[in-house]
């Protein structure tokens, strides 16, 4: 059977990536390889083993889209991982899917057009900022392997168990990282949906850990020190590269640290809106927060909400410490803007 190799990375700086290629046409769960096949034929006995152990999640989940059928086929991290050798990282998480393309035509990696489609295939937590934590920022990367028609790719990152009584989600996209045209994110249930306007491959698979192995606490640890600057993680230089092929996203570096920017549609400012009000529902239950403040607050958000109702463009930028700014931007109108000699904007042309 035909090998090859591809090697690529999400961050140059950290995460290796490495990409083999076999195949087997499938239409159904049990046509595909199994996921210890999968680490057996990508040259990983040990984790070949894992994932023949007890402590394995085997999922077998199909979905299809786009003249693709993707399939979940299996997880294992944590418990299944203390006995093997250290030829595995035991405080990651490897999860394998295939992908298949329904006429059967999956290019192989020797193929020029191999790269013509990308697919992101990553864990993302339920509650925490997909554009932020995902894949890319978690230490993450990938194996993939090709021939007859289905690529099976085997992803790693840093251990999700701690977060299996959050919730998790993974997600299969045609693109190069995660992206805000592919997905809405919804900030009441922390969930995110495929955005039905988008054209390609947007899936979403539930992730369904025992949550009785979350710790709520360590994860919390984790999430603070993901983003500080070790030298280590990769996760800035790997969201770099996501805001450098997601164009609704931008990184910020500031005193306040990494700043996330992104237009926000209605209906997304909508969803914050409701939950950044629900929050600071509580804080004024608590008495942290006055209830003078909370009313002054929803004025606002309702007057920012009608102007983009009323075709402003909305971009908001979250930092590291909770912080956000919001900037409104209008559609030009043809009257002519400048500015006097203290500074003040003028509007329209000035005797």
């Amino acid at each position: 059977m035909k090998k090859s190799v591809i090697r690529h990375s999400f961050s140059a700086a950290v995460i290796a990536v490495i990409v083999f290629v076999f195949a087997t046409t499938a239409f159904a769960a049990w046509y595909f390889l199994s996921p210890s096949d999968v680490a057996d034929r990508l040259e990983s006995p040990a984790l070949a083993e894992a994932f023949r152990s007890n402590d394995a999640l085997l999922v077998n989940e199909t979905k299809s889209q786009g003249g693709y059928d993707v399939t979940f086929l299996g997880i294992v991290s944590g418990k299944g991982l203390t006995a093997l050798d250290s030829a595995v990282d035991t405080a990651k998480s490897y999860a394998v899917v295939a992908i298949a393309k329904q006429d059967g035509s999956m290019p192989d990696t020797s193929d020029e057009d191999f790269d013509n489609v990308p697919f992101f295939v990553s864990p993302l937590i339920k509650g925490q900022k997909p554009w932020l934590y995902n894949i890319a920022s978690m230490n993450g990367g990938y194996s993939a392997c090709v021939a007859d028609g289905v690529m099976y790719r085997l992803i790693d990152c840093d251990s999700l168990e701690m977060f299996a009584d959050r919730g998790l989600e993974l997600i299969v996209s045609s693109t190069d990282f995660y992206s805000t045209e592919a997905y809405n994110y919804d900030e009441a249930s922390g969930l995110v949906a495929p955005n039905p306007d988008f054209e390609g491959v947007n899936l979403v698979f539930d992730l369904p850990l025992d949550p009785t192995k979350g710790d709520f606490e360590k994860a919390r640890q984790y999430l603070d020190t993901l983003w500080e600057d070790t030298g280590t993680n990769g996760a800035e230089a790997a969201f770099g590269q996501a805001a450098a092929a997601d164009k609704s996203v931008e990184l910020h570096d500031s005193d306040k640290g990494i700043g996330v920017s992104r237009v926000m549609t209605y209906e997304e400012y909508q969803a914050w809106v409701e939950q950044k009000l629900a929050e600071t529902q509580e804080l004024v239950s608590k008495g942290e927060y006055s209830a003078a403040s909370l009313e002054r607050d929803r004025s606002d958000y309702e007057d920012k909400l009608e102007k983009v109702k009323n075709g402003a463009t909305l971009t908001m930028t979250e930092f590291e410490d909770g912080s956000y700014t919001v900037i409104l931007t209008y559609p030009e109108t043809g009257v002519p803007v400048t500015r006097n000699a203290d500074g003040g904007i003028v509007l329209g042309n000035q005797p």
